[in-house]
């Protein structure tokens, strides 16, 4: 660690606020909050990270931090940092994502629009609504039911809407406010489901005109009744207390978090939010400030339901909004709702609609002079300074992984921190295998990695005389993936939001996966048999009896002498404490 971070860490103060990490350039990273600075900011540097966060420390050269008075006042200034900076590995809510709203001026002679900005004071708002076909064919309705100004300006003659009834004609009389009282009440009930008085209005308007043998007029209020029926029946009512709430629903998988938030207002569920977005590490930092952004732009709900998995006490103190954790009934009903929501939402973003999209698979072909490209595989090395050093392969045919192909590997060659000797062996030991056991190749090989990682993986194929297309993944500076390597060494950029750039990312997200968990079980297995390999006495059967009843060292710390006892001989069981007791005592 750099000198300079080493002195800047030593004087961060236990007291809530925000910290910014920047890199050489000065460019701000990331920006986070903290209620006892010191703590979590050394979080960072104390801990093993891979992935994202991984990248992020290793990119740090300098912290600046703002002191704050409490947690509340952190959070706010970190979101207002957020939109500031908009750092690349923070969660960054995207506003093109507003949902559209119906609005009424709260003007002399107000008037209804269709808005996407909710905080305006000067308007009140309906909605939100799932898009904007809904929101404009619901204007349109109102328009004909109520006979508010059109005009965004008051001109000084009448105009078509004046002589079709929809405009009370502000711009040659005046209008008592009585009645506009009258009529936005009227809405307000339009809103709030009470339609069955506007339809029986309507129908006694009907029958009169047929009566009076004005058709056309009676099929004009014949198509309004049923504009209303069709408006109303696509909203279903979830509650009769016509709160207005908010369903919070999340997932988390390799590395991404995926929320779900179902809007009903007045009773309805008017609007699905879905968004998926990449994380460092835990959910609630991530999912805290996505909520505080998105609340930003839309209206606050009375309630907020959601999961008790993450505890949003500081989004409920600053938003000054009620969070509910229902255990059961019909709001756990609604969470499992949400949750499943966000898992189908993550799986659509990352697999579904990749896998059914066949322009990847021929945009890769045509890369590698091929018609299209079914299967890949690509291969990862994970290690800590070579200790414990693996290897994976993934394998996807047609978008989709096919787990009983995935391969892992234990490196064996000496200079374990050697990634290209071992990249060497593990493309070396996969091929033998394949042509061993007389099994396909697949279409194309991926390393995770650049030139020299692919030159790698070449030489052990020709070794093997086996003739393959391989590519590789080139960084940027700051770690992430930009380009893809094809056999002739050439880049082809990729677009962040292109469906190629999405596919290569699930299988590299995939094969890191693949390979850190084989990482950390070893790792933890190596250690685990490294300190009961000290105890006397503790041999593999009665080894096996412990880890069947205790699956961590954890547990087998909180462990009393007499359930010990109930597995091993008392000297056994004596002497598995007194080293667990020497590690802990080793380890302060």
């Amino acid at each position: 660690m750099k000198e300079k971070l080493k002195e800047k860490l030593a004087i961060l103060p236990l007291q809530p606020g925000c910290y910014i990490f920047k890199d050489v350039e000065q460019h701000v990273l990331y920006v986070g909050k903290a209620k006892k600075l010191k703590n979590r900011v050394n979080q960072y540097f104390n801990r093993t990270y891979h992935n994202k966060t991984a990248k992020l420390v290793q990119l740090i050269d300098d912290i600046e931090f703002f002191v704050t008075l409490s947690e509340k006042e952190a959070l706010v200034l970190e979101i207002n940092l957020i939109k500031q900076y908009y750092p690349p590995f923070n969660v960054i809510f995207k506003d093109d994502k507003h949902y559209p709203y119906i609005a009424i001026s709260k003007e002399k002679n107000p008037r209804l629009r269709i808005t996407r900005d909710a905080k305006n004071k000067n308007y009140k708002h309906y909605g939100p609504f799932p898009d904007s076909k809904a929101a404009f064919n619901t204007l349109h309705l109102l328009n004909a039911l109520y006979p508010l100004r059109k005009c965004r300006v008051i001109p000084k003659e009448v105009c078509l809407y004046y002589h079709m009834h929809q405009c009370l004609g502000p711009c040659i009389q005046p209008i008592e406010e009585t009645k506009y009282q009258e009529i936005v009440s009227e809405i307000d009930k339009f809103f709030k489901g009470n339609t069955k008085e506007i339809i029986s209005d309507l129908t006694d308007k009907m029958y009169q005109a047929s009566e009076n043998l004005e058709f056309e007029r009676a099929n004009e209020y014949k198509q309004l009744i049923q504009e209303i029926k069709n408006v109303t029946d696509k909203q279903m009512i979830e509650f009769n207390d016509k709160i207005n709430r908010d369903i919070i629903g999340f997932y988390q998988k390799e590395g991404y978090l995926s929320i779900t938030i179902l809007m009903y207002r007045n009773g309805y569920l008017n609007a699905k939010v879905n968004e998926v977005i990449d994380i460092l590490n835990d959910i609630e930092e991530p999912l805290l400030d996505y909520l505080m952004q998105f609340y930003q732009t839309h209206d606050i709900p009375k309630e907020i339901y959601s999961s008790p998995a993450v505890q949003l006490n500081l989004l409920e103190e600053t938003l000054n909004v009620h969070i509910v954790y229902p255990k059961l009934g019909r709001g756990l009903d609604l969470i499992l709702i949400a949750v499943e929501n966000a898992k189908k939402s993550l799986e659509e973003k990352f697999v579904s609609i990749i896998a059914k999209d066949e322009d990847i698979f021929m945009e890769l072909g045509s890369y590698l002079n091929l018609s299209r490209v079914s299967t890949i595989e690509m291969c990862d090395i994970s290690h800590i300074s070579g200790d414990s050093a693996v290897g994976g392969v993934v394998v996807f045919t047609n978008g989709y992984p096919v787990k009983n192909k995935y391969r892992k590997f234990i490196i064996k060659g000496e200079n374990k921190q050697d990634d290209l000797a071992s990249t060497y062996e593990v493309i070396y030991r996969r091929y033998y295998n394949l042509i061993k056991d007389q099994l396909d190749f697949s279409d194309l090989l991926i390393v995770d990695g650049g030139i020299h990682q692919m030159k790698a993986a070449l030489q052990a194929l020709d070794t093997l005389n086996v003739s393959l297309p391989v590519c590789g993944l080139a960084k940027d500076d700051h770690h992430h993936t930009r380009a893809l390597i094809l056999p002739n060494f050439e880049e082809v950029v990729l677009k962040k939001d292109s469906k190629l750039f999405l596919f290569l990312m699930k299988i590299q997200d995939e094969v890191h996966r693949y390979a850190i968990s084989f990482f950390k079980n070893r790792k933890s297995k190596s250690m685990f048999s490294s300190i009961l390999d000290q105890v006397n006495g503790l041999g593999p059967a009665r080894k096996k009896r412990l880890l069947e009843a205790y699956k961590t060292l954890d547990e087998i710390k909180k462990c009393s002498l007499t359930q010990l006892k109930q597995i091993l001989p008392e000297n056994v069981a004596i002497e598995l404490q007194k080293v667990l007791s020497q590690m802990s005592n080793t380890s302060k």
